[in-house]
């Protein structure tokens, strides 16, 4: 089964289909050429602080977590060739489908990963 992330608070599944990315070049590579996530999909960076959408082209929401999944900044709809700002204490970055994380899902919300 794979990894799937869900918000404590009123047990939503944000994401069932989480790819990682933790190495270098897979941080790097991040979703630069890769077609748009639809609902449910997620690429989890990790370690993360920053991200940036340059050479892309769809907007995507993004997620920063810390080691305990809780969420520590949100950004909806973050515009292609834009860049985040640098989140202190976040360890995990979420990119999900533009306009896909629920509205409760906000700073201080608990997430967790389910495998």
């Amino acid at each position: 089964m794979a990894d799937r992330i869900v918000d404590e608070s009123s047990g939503r599944i944000i994401a069932h289909d989480v790819r990682w990315a933790r190495t270098l070049a897979e941080r790097s590579k991040g979703l630069i050429g890769a077609p748009p996530l639809t609902a449910g999909q997620a690429l989890v960076i990790e370690p993360g602080t920053q991200v940036h959408t340059f050479r892309m082209s769809y907007p995507i929401d993004v997620v920063f977590a810390g080691r305990d999944w809780k969420v520590r900044h949100v950004v909806r709809a973050m515009p292609p060739r834009r860049m985040s700002k640098f989140v202190f204490g976040s360890r995990f970055v979420i990119e999900l489908a533009s306009g896909s994380l629920p509205e409760d899902v906000q700073r201080g919300s608990q997430l967790k990963l389910v495998s």
